[in-house]
C-alpha cells in the first residue's frame, strides 16, 4: 500500500515533470518563433526606412532637372503641391509629396513608405536660391578682373545692395588713372579725388574663394629721362628682352570695399560727375583696400615682409611713376611702385596685396573696414553650384512647349557669315571660300507670342507667388530685337504692374544676339561730339517710365550685342571683300575701313554706350568671365599697341600702289588718299564716306575712322572703348561634358571670338598688301612696296629683333572692346526662377 502510494506519487511526479517539460519545449518553440518574427519585422522596418529615405532622391532628381523650379499646372502657374510614387517587387510602396513655400523659398518633402503593416514617415526641407539672390555668381576657378583704364570719370563697380557676390576663384582689380602730380620719389603724392576711387565693391555677403589682390605688373627699365626714376627702380627693373625680376601694382586707382549701399552708389556718382562731395577721402579711408597687407615705408618689399597684422592703404603716400621704356619703341607705362614683389611671388605666396598670402594683415583691415561677417575669402565654405546638362535643357524646352515658345528652325532668317569667329575662318579657308555661312533666326519682341499666356495673371494679387517663368527656347543662332523706344513686348504687356511681375527666360543652344534700339541717331561728326550716343536693350530709351522686363538669358555661348544699324556679312560680300586664295583668306579691307557694313554704324557713331536693364545672364564658367558679352561690329578705335600702325597701313594698301607721305607727316600718322578710292571693291572708302569726315586729301590719323578722333578731341582723349552699362545678375556655372546622341558638348564653345588683330592661326594672309616703314619708333625701316608678311617687319630694338610681330600683319575682323559697369538691379527685381537647391537634414517623425 505504501509502495502503491509511493508508486503513484512517483508516477504523478514523473507526469508533472513531463508536463512541465512539454510546456517548456512548447514555450521555447513559441519564443523562438516570436523572436524570429520580431527580427524579421525589424529587418523589414530597416529596409522600409532605407527605401523611404532613398525615395527623396527621386523627387530631388526631378526637381534638379527642372533647376528646382516647381512644375507648371494646367494654367501655366507654379504647382504648389505635387508628388511621385512607386512600388518595389514584393509589395513595398513609397510616395514622396512636395509642397513649395513661396514665402520662404523652401520645399517641404514628405516621404511615406509602407510594407505589410509597417510604415515609415520622413520629412526633408530644401532651401532654394533664386537667380535674383545673387549679383554675381562664378563657379570658375580662374581669375576674374575688374579693370579701369585711363578715364577717371568711368568707374567699374560691383554694387549688390542686399544680394550676394560669390567668385570661386580669385578677384584681381586695378586701374591706370593718370595722377598728374606724380612725384618721382618714395614719399608719394596727393591722390586725385574722387577719380582714383572708382573701383567699388559692395554687397550683403561677398566671397572671393581664391582671395583678392591688385593686378601685378612687371617693372621694365626706364628710358633715360633726366630724372631719378632710373636709380629709384634700378634694383627692381628689367631691361627690354630680359626676364622680369620684380612686379609692381598696375597703374593708379584705389578699390573701395563697403557694406553700405548708399555710400557705394554715392561714390560711383561722384566719380562719374567728378565732384568733391558729399563724400570725402576721409569718409572712405578705412574701406580702401590696402596696396600692401603688411606695414613699413615705401618701397615696401613683399619677399621680406612678415604677416604681423599691419597694412598700408593711404593713397596719398602711394608712389605712382609714369615713364617711357623700350628704347626706340617709346612704350609708356604707369605703375604703382609703393609695394614691390619678386616675379615668383605667386608661387612663394608673397604678392603684396593678396589676402591669402598675408591673412593676418587682411583680417585686420577687414575688421577696421567694418566688413567682418560681410567679406570672406577662403575662410568660408564653398557655395554649392549648379552644373547644367542636357536634362536641364530638355526640361526648359518642355516648359517652352507648354507655356512659352520653341524655335527649332530659323524663323524670319537672314544670312550672316561669322567672319568674327575663328572656327568659321578656319572652315571657310579650308573649304576654299565655299559657302559655309549660316542663317540667323530673328525674334521681334513686340510680336512675340507665348503658348497658354494669360497676361491677366500678372496683375492678380492672389497669383503673384505662383507666376511661372516663361521660356523661349531656341535651337539655332537667334537674334532678339528691340524695335520700340520704350522696350520689349509692349503690345501684350503694356502696364508696368504686369511687366514687373513677368519673368522671361531665353534659352539658347547656340549664339544668342541682342539687337538694341537707338533713339538719338545724330552723329558726333555733326553735333555734340563729347556725348556718347546710346543703344539700349530691354530699356526705355525715351525715359517715359516704361519698366524693363525681368529677363534671364541662358546659353553655353557668349551673348552678342548688336547695334540697330548692324549690317550682316552675306556670302556675296565675303566673296568680294574676304576672298580665299590657295587656302588662305586674303582680305581686301578690314573692319576699320569696311564702308560696306560700317558707313551708317561704326563710321557714324564711333564710341557708344550700350545699356541693358534687368537682365540676368547664366553662362559657361569657362568663358572670359571679366568680359561676358561680345560687342559685335565697330565699337572701339585706337589702342595703345604698336601693331595697330602697320596693320592699318597694310589694310589701306593695294597691289601696284604705295602710300605717299602727306605734308611733313610720317606714314605712321597719315598719307595722301590714293586714287583707287573709286575703284571697284576698293580697300578704302569712297571720298563721300564718313570715314574721312569731309577731309579727303589725306587719311584720318593712323587710318582709323575720323569719328574716333573727333570724339577724343571733345574730352575723350584717352578713350579706347565703348561703355557697356549692365543692370542685372551674372552667373557663371559649369556645363556637363556628357553628350547624348545627336547633341553638342555644352561645355565646349562652338565659337571663338577674334577681336581686333588677335586672330589665331594662319588662315589670313596679307601678302597681296604692301607696307613702308620710315618711323624711328617701334620697327626697323623697310622700303616701299614690302609685302605685308610676318617676316617683313621686325622690332627696332635688338632685344625684340628676333621676334616678328604677328599682330602687325593681321586684319581686324571685329572691334568690340568695352568698359564694363555692372550695376545692381532694382530692389524688386526678384523671383526670376530657381537655380540652386541646398539640402537640409532629414527628420524621422513616426513609424
Amino acid at each position: 500500500m505504501i509502495f502503491n502510494r509511493l508508486g503513484q506519487s512517483t508516477l504523478l511526479f514523473v507526469t508533472v515533470l513531463c508536463a512541465i517539460g512539454t510546456i517548456f519545449v512548447l514555450n521555447s518553440a513559441d519564443i523562438h518563433k516570436r523572436n524570429y518574427d520580431f527580427k524579421t519585422k525589424d529587418y523589414d522596418q530597416v529596409l522600409l526606412n532605407e527605401v523611404t529615405t532613398s525615395a527623396f532622391a527621386v523627387m530631388e532628381a526631378a526637381l534638379q532637372r527642372r533647376m528646382w523650379e516647381p512644375p507648371p499646372d494646367n494654367a501655366c502657374l507654379k504647382s504648389e503641391d505635387f508628388n511621385v510614387e512607386g512600388e518595389l517587387a514584393g509589395g513595398m510602396t513609397w510616395k514622396v509629396s512636395a509642397k513649395y513655400n513661396f514665402t520662404t523659398k523652401n520645399y517641404e518633402l514628405i516621404s511615406e513608405g509602407q510594407y505589410r503593416d509597417l510604415k515609415a514617415f520622413y520629412i526633408k526641407r530644401i532651401k532654394i536660391l533664386d537667380v535674383s539672390d545673387y549679383l554675381l555668381f562664378s563657379n570658375s576657378p580662374n581669375t576674374m578682373t575688374l579693370r579701369r583704364l585711363y578715364n577717371e570719370k568711368f568707374p567699374t563697380a560691383l554694387i549688390a545692395r542686399d544680394r550676394r557676390i560669390y567668385i570661386k576663384g580669385p578677384l584681381q582689380f586695378g586701374g591706370n588713372i593718370h595722377r598728374p602730380n606724380s612725384h618721382m620719389n618714395w614719399s608719394g603724392s596727393p591722390a586725385g579725388w574722387p577719380g582714383e576711387w572708382g573701383t567699388i565693391i559692395q554687397g550683403d555677403r561677398i566671397q572671393f574663394g581664391g582671395g583678392m589682390h591688385y593686378i601685378q605688373y612687371s617693372i621694365p627699365k626706364p628710358n633715360p629721362a633726366g630724372n631719378n626714376i632710373e636709380s629709384l627702380l634700378a634694383p627692381y627693373s628689367s631691361d627690354l628682352g630680359t626676364p622680369s625680376t620684380h612686379h609692381s601694382q598696375f597703374g593708379a586707382a584705389q578699390t573701395v570695399v563697403t557694406r553700405d549701399y548708399n555710400k557705394a552708389q554715392t561714390l560711383k556718382q561722384q566719380v562719374m560727375d567728378a565732384t568733391a562731395g558729399p563724400l570725402s577721402k576721409a569718409s572712405v579711408a578705412s574701406e580702401v583696400y590696402p596696396i600692401a597687407l603688411f606695414g613699413g615705408t615705401p618701397p615696401l618689399q613683399s619677399w621680406s615682409a612678415t604677416d604681423s597684422g599691419a597694412y598700408f592703404n593711404n593713397p596719398d603716400r602711394y608712389s605712382i611713376f609714369n615713364y617711357t621704356w623700350g628704347g626706340a619703341n617709346g612704350f609708356g607705362i604707369r605703375i604703382d611702385a609703393t609695394c614691390i614683389s619678386r616675379s615668383d611671388s605667386g608661387t612663394t605666396k608673397k604678392i603684396c596685396s593678396h589676402s591669402e598670402h598675408f591673412p593676418r594683415g587682411f583680417a585686420k583691415w577687414r575688421q577696421d573696414a567694418g566688413l567682418e561677417g560681410t567679406l570672406f575669402t577662403a575662410d568660408a565654405e564653398e557655395i554649392p553650384a549648379p552644373s547644367l546638362n542636357w536634362d536641364n535643357m530638355e526640361a526648359l524646352e518642355e516648359d517652352a512647349r507648354s507655356c512659352g515658345a520653341v524655335i527649332s528652325a530659323p524663323t524670319s532668317p537672314y544670312q550672316d557669315c561669322e567672319i568674327w569667329d575663328l572656327e568659321f575662318q578656319k572652315k571657310y579657308a579650308a573649304n576654299n571660300g565655299s559657302n559655309v555661312c549660316g542663317q540667323v533666326s530673328t525674334i521681334d519682341m513686340n510680336s512675340l507670342t507665348l503658348n497658354n499666356f494669360n497676361p491677366g495673371q500678372l496683375t492678380d494679387a492672389s497669383l503673384k507667388e505662383r507666376l511661372l517663368r516663361r521660356v523661349v527656347y531656341t535651337k539655332v543662332p537667334t537674334e532678339i530685337r528691340q524695335t520700340s523706344a520704350q522696350g520689349l513686348m509692349l503690345g501684350s504687356l503694356s502696364a508696368n504692374a504686369a511687366r514687373k511681375n513677368f519673368s522671361l527666360w531665353v534659352v539658347s543652344e547656340d549664339t544668342l544676339a541682342l539687337r538694341g534700339y537707338q533713339l538719338d541717331n545724330t552723329s558726333p561728326l555733326d553735333s555734340d561730339p563729347g556725348r556718347l550716343r546710346e543703344v539700349v536693350f530691354n530699356a526705355d530709351a525715351s525715359n517715359a517710365g516704361k519698366e524693363p522686363l525681368p529677363m534671364v538669358l541662358l546659353s553655353p555661348e557668349r551673348v552678342h550685342l548688336l547695334s540697330p544699324h548692324y549690317v550682316p556679312a552675306t556670302y556675296s560680300y565675303l566673296q568680294g571683300y574676304w576672298p580665299v586664295v590657295s587656302g588662305q583668306i586674303r582680305p581686301v579691307l578690314h573692319n576699320y575701313t569696311d564702308y560696306v557694313r560700317q558707313e551708317n554704324d561704326g563710321f557714324r557713331y564711333g564710341y557708344r554706350t550700350f545699356r541693358m536693364e534687368n537682365i540676368s545672364l547664366i553662362t559657361n564658367a569657362n568663358i572670359d568671365t571679366s568680359n561676358p558679352f561680345v560687342m559685335r561690329g565697330l565699337w572701339s578705335g585706337p589702342d595703345s599697341t604698336d601693331s595697330q600702325f602697320p596693320s592699318n597701313m597694310c589694310m589701306v594698301s593695294m597691289a601696284g600702289h604705295t602710300l605717299t607721305p602727306y605734308g611733313g607727316n610720317n606714314l605712321l600718322t597719315t598719307a595722301n588718299v590714293p586714287p583707287y578710292h573709286s575703284a571697284p571693291n576698293s580697300p578704302i572708302p569712297p571720298l563721300s564716306s564718313r570715314y574721312y569726315n569731309g577731309v579727303t586729301d589725306h587719311f584720318p590719323r593712323s587710318y582709323y575712322p575720323a569719328v574716333f578722333w573727333v570724339q577724343r578731341a571733345a574730352g575723350m582723349s584717352a578713350r579706347e572703348e565703348s561703355d557697356l552699362i549692365y543692370t542685372g545678375i551674372r552667373m557663371y556655372t559649369s556645363f556637363d561634358d556628357f553628350v547624348p546622341t545627336g547633341k553638342r558638348n555644352l561645355n565646349v564653345p562652338l565659337h571663338t571670338l577674334t577681336d581686333t588683330r588677335y586672330n589665331q592661326g594662319t588662315q589670313f594672309s596679307l601678302q597681296h598688301k604692301n607696307l613702308q616703314w620710315t618711323s624711328p619708333s617701334y620697327y626697323n625701316s623697310i622700303p616701299a612696296g614690302t609685302p605685308c608678311v610676318l617676316n617683313s617687319l621686325t622690332h627696332r630694338e635688338a632685344a625684340y629683333s628676333s621676334q616678328p610681330d604677328y599682330h602687325a600683319t593681321q586684319p581686324s575682323v571685329n572691334n568690340g572692346r568695352y568698359i564694363f559697369v555692372h550695376a545692381d538691379p532694382p530692389v524688386d527685381y526678384r523671383n526670376l526662377g530657381s537655380i540652386i537647391g541646398i539640402d537640409q537634414p532629414i527628420l524621422e517623425t513616426r513609424q
